[in-house]
């Protein structure tokens, strides 16, 4: 596929994952180009040099308004819409693994954007708690039709995207938003994303697909995970013609962590460190045992930051 690559989103205390993010990539994607957009300015030499990987960071990135205001928990995704390297991608949050040859959903051909296909249906209560206020979207946004697509919102961290759907102009309006109520939508970019993708496609400024191509772990039984993505020595069982994305959108896979279900990950890191080093058996595990403490490190220091400058 042409003018097409990976996106993958991280910060400092996810990059452990997105690292395995990049390893289940490689590992099923072949050589398709990837790029890491990255809250923060941390080295990621190593990923870099694994497997040729672009970064933008705000060092980097092209847009001044971006640069200012499209940083942190829920921003930093939405650069994709602007500063893609290719037309067409797929954004991946960096808690997750491919599972399977994913490209066979972006019909592009067909689609502006393709999304998750949710398996529940959502009660108003679960529309409000994961996506936005039901009672401030009418006051607010009396046009937008959400009860048309109650069935379809869906988890943000997963999704084919073009270049240049939407206007810089729309997405200032919404931060402008969400920075003077910012009880409406929740989530951090999962409602206003769902609201935008949902309100540009009644208007008919986008075509949008769905396709059941993310599995949630926290929505289901470690058991049921585990038979669905079954592991070996080797690597993952993957039947004829599967794909997905496997996403820890709640708790954190590591290697210490039997529920949730964390063997995919687990594998794909050991992965990354083999092509990146060379570094396998009780070195790497011992490696990866200093990852996830650091990054329980990271995530205490950020609890304590947001704590004392009430910044989320």
């Amino acid at each position: 596929m042409e003018d097409f690559g990976v996106i993958v989103v991280c910060c400092d205390q996810d990059y452990v994952f997105a690292k395995g993010a990049c390893a289940s990539i490689r590992h099923f994607l072949g050589d398709v180009p990837i790029c890491l957009i990255v809250d923060g300015t941390f080295s990621l030499s190593n990923l870099e040099k694994a497997y040729s990987v672009t970064v933008i960071n705000h060092l980097n990135v092209s847009n001044g308004v971006l640069r200012e205001k499209s940083f942190g928990w829920g921003k930093t995704k939405m650069l994709a819409f602007w500063e893609s390297p290719w037309k067409n991608f797929l954004v991946l949050d960096a808690d997750t693994v491919i599972w399977g040859n994913i490209r066979k959903f972006a019909n592009f051909q067909d689609y502006d954007f393709i999304i998750d296909r949710p398996c529940n249906e959502y009660s108003d209560e679960a529309i409000t708690e994961y996506f936005f206020d039901l009672e401030k979207i009418e006051q607010y946004f009396p046009e937008f039709n959400w009860q048309k697509h109650r069935n379809n919102y869906f988890c943000t961290g997963t999704f084919f995207g073009t270049k240049g759907i939407f206007t810089l102009e729309e997405y200032v309006e919404i931060l402008d938003f969400n920075k003077a109520h910012p009880n409406v939508f929740k989530y951090g970019e999962m409602g206003f994303l769902n609201y935008m993708i949902f309100r540009a496609a009644d208007q008919g400024r986008l075509r949008l697909g769905q396709e059941d191509m993310q599995f949630i772990v926290p929505d289901f039984p470690s058991e049921h995970a585990k038979k669905r993505f079954p592991m070996e020595e080797t690597g993952p069982v993957v039947l004829k013609d599967e794909a997905n994305v496997v996403h820890w959108c709640g708790p954190k896979p590591t290697l210490s962590s039997s529920n949730p279900y964390s063997e995919p990950m687990n594998f794909f890191r050991r992965k990354f460190l083999r092509d990146a080093s060379g570094t396998s058996g009780l070195a790497a595990e011992a490696l990866l045992q200093v990852e996830d403490l650091q990054r329980n490190v990271y995530v205490y220091k950020n609890k304590i930051r947001k704590k004392l400058t009430g910044k989320y």
